[in-house]
Parts: structure tokens; sequence; C-alpha cells
């Protein structure tokens, strides 16, 4: 991933713990992604054959380089192990194989650091993702350096209150750090605004577009954690001024066209997409706009988050943004639902053979909670509790999808912020974050699309700093739209393949029904 398109947590803690919701959804450019080519049974074989090959050479006792290396690996195969979600492999993802393959690599620690990499690279092309990468310590440095808040901070609702935001981590020596704000402090108002009810993006946006690079920032102290007492008493409240190291760029141009339509170019999802489309919709209103056109063609992606932000504008708080699956923190605090997170995957599995003169009625292809199995072989495994389904011999799971609301409020009424009509054009190009904010706004009967089939890429990735300064790119998680249609490797279908007007586009959106928000 490069700078500006993930995020980074420790591999040592959780990743829903540590990683902020502004930064933790990695997309990449859907043209630089290199395929995997091994298979999961190929993958396991030749990495087998690699470390019996080391193993008739291993030594009764370990130097500590060894050890070492060893335990980087190990600090791999555990990340990979408690997040990885195998989206795109049919086989599965074997966790007996997977716990047999650390076995073996301890068996025969790596000598140098140079055989530590090579080792975590192959067990890695045993996934069969084609974004889950090692990221080596000369490469993965200029990723340290991106933070998108520009002032050091990492920010997330808090769970048990999300109108609350707070800090949860910090970058060393940064703004942010030396003014003396700690892991856990609430953020209570940017530049003299309340920050309250509002998103971890939003806020994070609300000092990203601050007039002045010296952001004040009102900061509640948490007292400190873990035990240890904080800089400052529980409950004060201090204002402090930040200097912001780096600015994001205005990713939007809008114009009018056609008389009386707003039309808006966003280029990428970064910290300024929602509040300078929100800009832009409220200049084209003051020129005369009574209609908008949101163009998403070359849009590659970016901050998954500000793409649910930019979905708030428009849709009606009673419906859902997107599902997710996996460990997906973008969207802030989300709601349960009752839909299994294989429902979607059984009756694509399904159709495909139904398209293909099968009958249909079976399925090897199971998920069993984030790991996947070959005919509910993996069902025992991690106290996973599940049963077979006779129909489909598939592995009915306990995980649910989650949902992602369009209010942050629940329970909240009203209208959408932005309610006039809306047409959005996409592209083979148009990937990830712009495939998510397009699948909200066409399944929810808030905007018709027009141009040709998008991209498809619905994974998300993390990004992981490991214990050397090397890093591992895991994909973690995905994305469901909110008629549950998996978008990834299908991308969305337009209704036009040229926009035929708002007359014709409104008649089309009068027979969309809105999905049952579960």
């Amino acid at each position: 991933a490069s700078p500006g398109e993930g995020a980074r947590s420790s591999s040592s803690s959780s990743i829903s713990s540590l990683v902020p919701a502004a930064f933790a959804d990695t997309e990449e450019d859907a043209s630089t992604s290199t395929p995997s080519t091994a298979s999961t049974s190929a993958g396991v074989s030749q990495i087998f054959e690699k470390i019996a090959a080391s193993e008739a050479n291993a030594k009764n006792g370990y130097t500590a380089t060894e050890l070492a290396n060893a335990s980087l690996v190990n600090e791999v195969w555990t990340t990979v192990d408690e997040n990885f979600l195998p989206a795109r492999n049919a086989n599965g993802f074997d966790r007996d194989a997977w716990a047999a393959l650390k076995e073996r690599s301890d068996a025969s620690p790596p000598k140098t650091k140079g055989e530590a990499y090579d080792r975590i690279r192959t067990l890695l092309s045993a996934l069969d993702d084609p974004y889950s990468r090692f990221v080596d310590p000369t490469d993965f440095a200029p990723l340290l350096k991106y933070d998108i808040s520009g002032v050091g901070v990492n920010v997330a609702e808090d769970a048990e209150d999300p109108t609350k935001i707070r800090v949860l981590g910090l970058v060393l020596d940064s703004s942010a750090a030396r003014a003396g704000i700690e892991r856990g402090d609430e953020i209570v108002a940017v530049d003299g605004e309340s920050v309250r009810g509002k998103s971890a993006f939003q806020a994070v946006s609300m000092i990203q577009a601050s007039s002045s690079n010296d952001v004040k920032v009102v900061v509640k102290s948490n007292g400190g954690e873990d035990g240890q007492s904080g800089a400052f008493p529980e409950g004060e409240e201090r204002e402090v001024t930040l200097r912001r190291a780096s600015s994001a760029t205005n990713p939007v141009t809008a114009r009018m066209e056609s008389g009386d339509v707003g039309y808006i170019r966003l280029k990428e999802f970064n910290a300024l997409a929602e509040p300078k489309v929100a800009e832009a919709v409220n200049e084209l209103r003051g020129k005369g706009a009574t209609s908008f056109v949101l163009d998403l063609r070359d849009n590659p992606g970016g901050l998954v988050q500000a793409g649910v932000e930019i979905a708030r504008l428009f849709l009606p708080p009673d419906v859902n943004v997107a599902y997710t699956e996996g460990r997906v923190v973008a969207g802030g605090v989300k709601g349960d639902t009752d839909v299994d997170a294989t429902a979607t995957a059984a009756a694509r599995a399904k159709a495909r053979a139904q398209a293909r003169g099968g009958s249909g009625g079976t399925t090897k292809e199971t998920r069993v909670g984030l790991f996947a199995s070959v005919d509910g072989s993996a069902a025992k495994k991690g106290g996973v509790n599940a049963t077979t389904n006779a129909t489909t011999n598939a592995v009915t799971p306990e995980t649910k999808l989650k949902s992602i609301p369009a209010s942050t409020s629940p329970g909240s009424g009203g209208a959408a912020i932005v309610s006039e009509p809306l047409a959005v054009l996409v592209n083979g190009r148009s990937a990830s974050a712009s495939e998510i904010l397009t699948g909200a706004l066409k399944d929810n009967c808030r905007a018709t699309v027009a141009g040709s089939r998008t991209y498809g890429k619905g994974l998300i990735q993390s990004v992981y700093e490991l214990s050397d300064g090397s890093g591992l790119v895991l994909t973690v998680g995905k994305y469901v739209t909110p008629s549950l249609e998996d978008l990834d490797r299908v991308g969305i279908a337009p209704n036009f393949g040229m926009f035929p007007g708002f007359a014709k586009a409104n008649e089309t959106l009068s027979h969309c029904e809105v999905p049952t928000r579960r």
C-alpha cells in the first residue's frame, strides 16, 4: 500500500483496539496488485519442502539471532491466524495446515534475516490472496510517515458512547504527543466547534480543513490507562494548539451544467473528500442547482471512511450504507444483523452452478467464522459453533454481517442532508471506496448510475507494523452492498451506459425498491 491508502497497527495487539476508524482500511490502486500464483494446497506443499530442506541442517541449540528470526516469523503467523479473511480463496483456509506450518517452522528457525523474510513470503503465498504481502523495512518506512490528521493523533468513536471521540494512538514526536495528549483522552472540539455526535473521520476532517496550520483542539483527559496515572487529572479539559505537519489536497472540482445541474467531480477519497463535497453542494445550490451529478470515473478509492461519510450526506438516516464481514473498522460503531456472513456467498455459488448448467444444489465452499473450510471440516476449530445445511452441504456459521447505518444516531429520523435528484458516473477504473459509495446510493434508490461496470474490489486490507520495522499487508474484511450483493470481482452494473437525463432516471428510480434494513 502507498502512503495515503492505508493504516498501520501493532501486530501484537488486536486490530479492533488499536487501529483508528479513520485509518483502518487500506485501499489499493487496482492496477498495481500482483496476484499470487500459488493455490492453497500447492503453497502448503512448497512450504513443507522448503522447511524440510532447512531442517536437515538444523542444530539442537539455536542462537539468539535464530530465535529473533523465528519470533518475527511467528509474529506474521499469529497476525494472519487472528485476522485474515480468505475472501477470494475458493479452497478455503485450512487452519490445521496453517498450524502445522508453524510447528515445522519453529523446528528450524531461519538463520538470517533474509531467510526469515523469504520464509514469511512463502507462508503468505499459501494464502492465495492477491493483496496480502510482506513489506521489507526499506519499503515500509515511508508508510510510517503517513498521518491522516497531520497532527499525529489517531481517533475512533468511543465503543460505549459513540457520540464521543477517543484517542486510540499517537505518532511518536508528533505535535499531539508533544502537547501531552494521551491514549484514551477525549477530543471535545476543534477550532471552537464541538465534535460531539460527529464521526471520528469527521473530527479528523475538521483538523485537516482548518484554515490555519495551527489547530486549536480541546481535549478532556482520561486520567491515564492500564493502571497508570496520566499527566492530567481525569476529566480535566484543556485547549492545546497543534501544528499541522501535512495537509490533504482538495479532491473536488465543481461547476454548473445545463442550466440547473450541479456537476461534482471527486478524484480520490481523502480526509477532505466529505467536507469538500458538502461545500460544493452548497456552492452549487447558491448558483441555482436543483439536481446533482457525482462523477466517480477513474477514482480508484482511498479512505473507505470518506466514502461512508459522503454516502451519509445523500442517504436518509433509516437505511444502511453497507454491510461488512470480518475485521472492518471503517464505518465506526456498527449494528448487529441476523444475516449469516456466508449467506450471499452460498447464493452466488448456487447461481454460478446453475449458470453452468448444474443443479446448484450443493457447494463445497463454506466459511466458518473468519475462515473457510471444505465440507465443513474446519467447523470444530476455534470454538466455532456450526451446523450443516443438508441442501448445500455447507456450514452455517454463528458469525453475522455487521451493518454500517446511514445515521450515527440510533433512532434518528428526518431526510437526507442532500435530497435533490442525483446521478452517479462510473467506469471500470472506479474502485473500492467509489464502489461502496455507488452501491449505497444505487441500492437505496437514491441515485441512478451511468457509465460502465466498476472494477470490483470489495476487500479491505490492514497494514501491520512488525517488530523489526518491516510490515504486513493483510486482507481482513470485505464489504457487501445494502442489497447484500458482494461487489468483489463483480463490480456494480450501471443503470445506463450514458446518462439519459433526470426525467428518465427518475422514472427508473420510481420502480426501485429499497432493501429491507437488516
